[in-house]
C-alpha cells in the first residue's frame, strides 16, 4: 500500500505521502534508488505504456520530486509538464484475407498488418508471387513484373527480421509485401499491433509500402507450396482478396515530458545548460500471461538479449539446461503467471538515476553547485520511437543552442556477470558500460566524461563497440540522446547493455544491481558537473547538421 499511496497522492492530491517524501538522502545511494525504482516499476503501474494511466502517474511522481527538490519548472505554461500529442493506432479487427482457393487467413495467428501509415488497403483477386528468401539475396526476384501483386518474402528462422528493411525498396510498387516472420515475433510486437501502439502522427503516407506479417503456415497456404522449396519468382495458382487497415484514437491519458532546471551559480553561464535525461515510459502489458520463471529460464539459455535475440525453438541440449534452471526455481516457489512488462531497467533505472542526481545537485552548497544550469528532462514516448525526446528538441523550452551537452541514461541497472551483453556472447562485469556518441560531435565532451569516470573509485571501461558507424543494432539511432545530437549538441547515451529480461515481463526491480546503478549515477553526476564547470562549452568538431529531420545514420 505504501507504493501505491505515493503515486495516487501525487496524481490526485498533489502531495507526496510521508512514506517517501523527506526520507531520501542528499547523496546518491543504492537504498534511495531501490526505494524509487520499486515504486515506479510496481505492477500497479501496468508497464507505463505511453499515454496510459501508469505513465501519467509516473510523470506526476517525477514532477513532484522536481518540485520537492526546488527545481524550476520548465515545461508548458509555468508547469513541469510538456504535453506531447499521441494517438493509439491498432489493427482494425475487421481486417481479413482470403485466397481464391477458399482459405481464410486468421488475423493474429496467420497474418498481421504492419504499416499503419498506408491508406486502407483493398485486395481483389490479386496475383501472388514468391520473391525469395533474405538468406539468399543474390537470387531474389527482380522488381520488374511485380507491380500490383502480393509479394511474399521469406525470413527463415535465425535471420534477423531487420534485414528485410533495406530490401523493401525494390518492391515498392507491389500491392502488398507479405513477410514470412510472424512466427518469430514476440508477444510484445504482436500486442502492440493488435492492442495498439502510441504515435504522434496519424497522417497517411501515399509512398508507404503495405506490409503484412505472415506465419509460415499462411505463406504455404497462399503460395500453394512451402516457401523453403519454392523458387524465387514463382507465381502461385491462388489469388488473394480482402482488406486491412488501422484504427486511430487519442490516448486516454495525456502523454508528457517532465522538465525541470537546477539553476547554475555563475551569472555569466547560468543561461547555458547541461541536459540530463532518461525516459519514464515502457511497453505496457500483455493480454496473455506467461509463467515468469519458465520464461526467464528459457531466455537465460536461448535469448540472452531478450527481445533482441531471435525467437527460435530450443535444442535438446538447451531444453535440458532450461529444465535444470527451472527445477531449481521450482524448489523455491510455484508457478507465477505474469503479464506486466515492468520496465525496471528499461528505463526505470535511468529515471530514478536522474532523480537521485537532481537531489545531489539541489542539496549541494557553494562551489559544489554547478556553474552552468542543469536541465533535467524525463521523456515520454521513447519506446514509441524516441518521440518524446524528438518532440522536446523540436519544441525545446530553453533555446536549443543553449544546451551545451546532453547525457542520456537508459538501462543502467544491470550489466553484471550474470547478464550477457555484447550480442549475448560475453558476461558483464562491474566495469562494463556501453557508451554511444560521446565523441562523435565533440571529442572534448567525450574526454570530459572519460576524465570524470577515471576519478571514480571503480571506473567503468567505456565500451564503444555499439558506437561504430554502420553497426547493425543501430544503437546510435535508438536512444534519446540522438534527438539532441541531430541539432549538433554533443550527446551521449550510457547503458549497461541488454540482457535476458530486455522488453520481457521479467524486467523487474528485484533483478537490478543497486550498488552498480548508484555507481553509474554518481559518474554521470560528476561528468555533468565537469561539463557544467568547464570554462567554455565543448567545442564541436563537426559541422552542425543542416537538417535535424534527416534520417539518422548509425
Amino acid at each position: 500500500m505504501v507504493k501505491r499511496c505515493l503515486l495516487l497522492a501525487v496524481v490526485f492530491v498533489g502531495v507526496a505521502c510521508s512514506a517517501v517524501a523527506g526520507q531520501t538522502q542528499p547523496a546518491i545511494t543504492a537504498a534511495d534508488l531501490r526505494q524509487r525504482l520499486f515504486l515506479i516499476a510496481d505492477d500497479s503501474m501496468m508497464g507505463r505504456e505511453t499515454g496510459s494511466e501508469g505513465a501519467f502517474k509516473t510523470s506526476a511522481y517525477v514532477a513532484a520530486e522536481f518540485r520537492r527538490l526546488g527545481l524550476e519548472p520548465a515545461g508548458d505554461s509555468g508547469t513541469y509538464f510538456q504535453k506531447v500529442p499521441f494517438w493509439v493506432v491498432a489493427v482494425d479487427p475487421q481486417s481479413r484475407l482470403v485466397t481464391s482457393g477458399g482459405a481464410a487467413l486468421q488475423l493474429g495467428s496467420d497474418f498481421l498488418p504492419v504499416s499503419f501509415a498506408v491508406a486502407p488497403k483493398v485486395l481483389d483477386q490479386t496475383a501472388i508471387v514468391f520473391a525469395g528468401s533474405v538468406a539468399d539475396t543474390a537470387h531474389l526476384a527482380a522488381a520488374s513484373g511485380l507491380a500490383g501483386k502480393f509479394v511474399v518474402l521469406d525470413v527463415p528462422a535465425g535471420f534477423d527480421r531487420r534485414t528485410v528493411g533495406p530490401l523493401l525498396g525494390r518492391y515498392r510498387e507491389a500491392a502488398t509485401v507479405g513477410i514470412v516472420a510472424l512466427d518469430q515475433l514476440g508477444s510484445e510486437q504482436i500486442a502492440r499491433i493488435r492492442e495498439g501502439r502510441p504515435v504522434t502522427d496519424t497522417s497517411r503516407n501515399p509512398r508507404a509500402i503495405p506490409l503484412v506479417w505472415l506465419s509460415r503456415r499462411a505463406a504455404a497456404t497462399v503460395l500453394g507450396s512451402d516457401p523453403a522449396t519454392t523458387a524465387p519468382g514463382a507465381a502461385s495458382s491462388n489469388t488473394i482478396s480482402g482488406q486491412f487497415d488501422f484504427t486511430r484514437k487519442p490516448v486516454q491519458w495525456q502523454a508528457r515530458n517532465v522538465v525541470g532546471i537546477l539553476r547554475g551559480r555563475d551569472p555569466k553561464l547560468r543561461n547555458e545548460y547541461v541536459s540530463l535525461s532518461a525516459h519514464h515510459d515502457h511497453v505496457g502489458f500483455d493480454r496473455r500471461p506467461v509463467d515468469h520463471d519458465s520464461l526467464r529460464a528459457f531466455n537465460r539459455v536461448v535469448r540472452p538479449m531478450g527481445a533482441d535475440s531471435p525467437m527460435r525453438p530450443a535444442t535438446d541440449e538447451e531444453r535440458a539446461r532450461i529444465r535444470t534452471i527451472l527445477d531449481s526455481l521450482r524448489a523455491l516457489r510455484g508457478p507465477r503467471p505474469d503479464s506486466i512488462r515492468n520496465g525496471a531497467d528499461d528505463d526505470g533505472s535511468g529515471t530514478v538515476a536522474i532523480l537521485e542526481i537532481a537531489e545531489a545537485f539541489a542539496r549541494a552548497k557553494g562551489n559544489d553547485r554547478p556553474r552552468r544550469s542543469i536541465l533535467f528532462v524525463s521523456h515520454t514516448g521513447e519506446e514509441a520511437g524516441l518521440l518524446g525526446s524528438r518532440w522536446y528538441s523540436d519544441h525545446a523550452t530553453v533555446p536549443i543552442d543553449s544546451i551545451v551537452g546532453e547525457i542520456d541514461q537508459d538501462m543502467i541497472g544491470r550489466g553484471t556477470a550474470s547478464d550477457f551483453p555484447r550480442g549475448g556472447t560475453g558476461a558483464g562485469s562491474p566495469t562494463y558500460l556501453e557508451v554511444i556518441g560521446a565523441k562523435r560531435i565533440s571529442r572534448e565532451f567525450g574526454e570530459l566524461l572519460e576524465a570524470a569516470n577515471a576519478k571514480q573509485p571503480v571506473p567503468f571501461v567505456f565500451d564503444y563497440t555499439y558506437d561504430a558507424p554502420g553497426h547493425p543494432l543501430q544503437y546510435y539511432c535508438r536512444a534519446d540522446h540522438y534527438s539532441y545530437a541531430r541539432y549538433g549538441i554533443p550527446s551521449v547515451s550510457f547503458s549497461r547493455g541488454e540482457h535476458l529480461d530486455y522488453h520481457q515481463v521479467t524486467d523487474e526491480a528485484q533483478y537490478i544491481s543497486y550498488p552498480d546503478l548508484a555507481r553509474v549515477a554518481q559518474m554521470v553526476h560528476d561528468g555533468a558537473f565537469a561539463v557544467a564547470n568547464a570554462p567554455s562549452r565543448p567545442k564541436r568538431d563537426v559541422p552542425k547538421p543542416a537538417d535535424p529531420h534527416a534520417p539518422c545514420v548509425q
